[in-house]
């Protein structure tokens, strides 16, 4: 797989997900950009590696539009984009405030809607580009006690497949990628019970390794993938129900 030419940008570069992609989409030949929040150490150690940082919070649309802006002055043209910044406000409904639930939909579906719209012009310089939302098994099942996330990534689901019949024409593909369950700073504070749940729900007896996620979500982005569009791609063995 080769990366060589491609100019890609994903979001929250500095998550266990989304640095093992930037250390291999660099190491694959690509130019790469990302987002980060805060995580100036981890932004720092990606930069040292030949990838391009941009600070960002995503929950703030002027900022996104001063990113989207900057970005197209020094970028002329983009393969690849995927929207991997996540947050989590974690709670049932009972006891959610309203916060909770604008917070984490501000920033796992308006960010990426808004994003992508700003960006288009520099993907269809490119046939095919590809756009890739970083999804949840949250999406299609739920999860107790974080039905705002759920919702979010379902949301996401539904505007990549819009997007798929929207954009075919201009071959930009459009797919959401579902890593899996991994150990990661979004779920390191779950109990050890809900790891061990997912492990028994696992055909395989075990959670998602994020390096693995992260070669799959570089084939998806190489050459090597040019038809596939529309599509959720579940990297997890799931029992079936």
């Amino acid at each position: 797989m080769t990366l060589v030419g491609k100019n890609i940008l994903i979001t929250g570069g500095t998550s266990t997900l989304g640095s093992a992609f930037v250390r291999k989409a660099i190491q694959a030949g690509g130019t790469v950009y990302f987002t980060f929040h805060q995580n100036k150490a981890g932004a720092k150690e990606l930069e040292n590696l030949g990838a391009k940082a941009f600070e960002l919070d995503l929950a703030q649309v002027p900022a996104i539009e001063a990113f989207a802006k900057d970005f197209r002055a020094r970028v002329k043209s983009l393969d690849v984009l995927i929207h991997n910044a996540a947050l989590t406000r974690d709670v049932t409904i009972q006891n959610m405030e309203e916060a909770d639930w604008d917070e984490v939909v501000r920033v796992n579906l308006k960010a990426p809607y808004f994003l992508t719209k700003k960006l288009l012009p520099l993907l269809f310089k490119v046939q095919p580009s590809k756009i890739f939302f970083i999804v949840s098994r949250a999406a299609l099942q739920g999860i107790f006690g974080a039905s705002n996330y759920a919702a979010s990534k379902a949301g996401l689901v539904a505007l990549a497949q819009s997007l798929a019949q929207e954009l075919g024409k201009k071959q930009i593909l459009v797919n959401c990628v579902n890593p899996g369950f991994m150990k990661s700073a979004m779920t390191q504070s779950l109990p050890e019970a809900v790891f061990e749940k997912n492990i028994r729900e696992s055909t395989l007896g075990r959670i998602s390794n994020p390096e693995e996620a992260a070669d799959f979500l570089v084939y998806l982005s190489s050459p090597q993938m040019t038809q596939a569009s529309g599509q959720v791609f579940h990297y997890e063995a799931r029992k079936t129900h």
